[in-house]
């Protein structure tokens, strides 16, 4: 069915698919807002100092819209030529990666749920990049086509099972491989961390698989140009890890931390193509048995923005 319903959505023109990814986006906002309580409430959460209520569920609103356009994308990258993809998707800023692999140790390419984070990835991928992906689970019937979509483009797919040895093969060989830092993660494969002054669990693998490893991170983030179905991919220069610390798993918060401030600049900067629906602060809401640093204790007691 899927497959059907992206042969259709490819053939419309580019407008037309985005025109009904922005009528979806609205049906979602005003008709079936799902999760858009949590949506208003975790963009006050972060940014209820810096935006009025107006500007949040303007954010918000447009957010809706951006989805349902990556939705739309989604299904038509499998249609995509190398030439289209050229087209929409500018990718600024490779020749950091490429000096990254000449170290001959990997890279570890780290970004965040903004705008359509798989197309950056794939339009890496169909441009010949080694390039692998750490992917959660969902619906089967979704789970299987996103599959589909990505390693067609030549992406190679990380479950979340038994990931450690595989990423460090990867690294060995020289490959790239993607983490997404900024969802909320089961207490036995994250560490407590800062994120927009409140706590949040958070992946340490940038760092933990960088200091073992000796692989490059290097930061990346895709946002959504104006016109519609158009992307801008900004690859940063390399992330120099910092050892203050004596002790590892310090070090690996430190950095962890440092990586956290990038994420929380990029969202800054486009607050409407940030996934604010995830339910990205669980340990802020229920700290109960988390191991927080001391730290951080002060955040422990300190009431959420959210209303």
């Amino acid at each position: 069915m899927l497959n059907l319903f992206s042969r259709f959505i490819a053939f419309l023109p580019l407008s037309w698919a985005m025109a009904l990814g922005r009528c979806l986006g609205w049906v979602w906002f005003n008709i079936i807002p799902v999760r858009r309580k949590l949506a208003l409430q975790n963009i006050n959460r972060a940014l209820g100092h810096e935006l009025s209520a107006t500007q949040q569920k303007q954010m918000i609103r447009e957010l809706y819209s951006n989805f349902c356009m990556y939705i739309m994308e989604i299904l038509r990258i499998p249609h995509m030529s190398l030439e289209e993809n050229k087209k929409l998707v500018q990718i600024d800023g490779w020749e950091h990666v490429d000096a990254a692999l000449a170290r001959g140790k990997g890279v570890i390419l780290v970004a965040t749920h903004l705008d359509n984070v798989d197309i950056g990835g794939c339009s890496m991928a169909m441009r010949g990049a080694p390039i692998a992906v750490v992917v959660k689970a969902m619906s089967k019937n979704a789970e299987a086509f996103i599959s589909m979509v990505r390693e067609n483009t030549g992406v190679t797919i990380i479950s979340r099972n038994g990931t450690k040895n595989y990423i460090k093969e990867l690294l060995a060989e020289n490959k790239i491989v993607t983490l997404v830092i900024d969802q909320h993660l089961a207490m036995h494969r994250s560490i407590v961390c800062e994120f927009f002054g409140q706590l949040a669990s958070t992946t340490p693998a940038p760092a933990r698989f960088a200091l073992e490893t000796g692989a490059t991170i290097i930061p990346a983030v895709i946002n959504r140009k104006e016109k519609a179905g158009y992307h801008h991919v900004k690859v940063g220069p390399s992330f120099a890890l910092e050892t203050p610390y004596e002790d590892r798993d310090l070090n690996i918060r430190h950095n962890t931390e440092r990586l956290n401030r990038i994420a929380e600049s990029w969202i800054r900067e486009t607050p409407n193509q940030w996934w604010w629906f995830h339910k990205r602060w669980k340990v802020q809401e229920d700290p109960e048995g988390w191991d927080i640093p001391e730290s951080l204790m002060k955040l422990k007691t300190e009431k959420s923005n959210a209303s």
